[in-house]
C-alpha cells in the first residue's frame, strides 16, 4: 500500500481503476510537505486525501486525538474503524 513518491493525480488515477473498490488505498509521500504522507482513500468514483503528519518524538496522525507507533499501525486502525475517515480503509491499490 506504499506507493512512495507518486503524484495525487496519479494516485487518484489509480484508484479509480475498475480493479479497485470502494475504500481501497494507498500511502504516498506528501507532496508538499517533506517528511508527511498522504493516504489517498477510493470513496465511491471519488478519492479523498488525508494529510499523514509525522510527531517530533516519532509516530504518526491524521486527527492528533489519536496517534500510531507506525504507519502499519495507522492502517490497521483504519481499517477496523473509519474514525473520521470517508470509509473504513479495504484492500490496498492495485499496482
Amino acid at each position: 500500500w506504499y506507493f512512495r513518491k507518486i503524484k495525487r493525480i496519479e494516485a487518484e488515477k489509480k484508484l479509480l481503476l475498475p480493479e479497485n473498490d470502494h475504500g481501497a488505498f494507498l500511502i504516498r509521500d506528501s507532496e508538499s510537505r517533506h517528511n508527511d504522507y498522504s493516504l489517498s482513500v477510493r470513496d465511491g468514483d471519488t478519492v479523498k486525501h488525508y494529510r499523514i503528519r509525522q510527531l517530533d518524538e516519532g509516530g504518526f496522525f491524521i486527527a492528533r486525538r489519536t496517534t500510531f507507533r507506525n504507519l502499519q499501525d495507522l492502517v490497521e486502525h483504519y481499517s477496523k474503524d473509519a474514525d473520521g475517515l470517508c470509509v473504513n480503509l479495504c484492500k490496498p491499490c492495485v499496482q
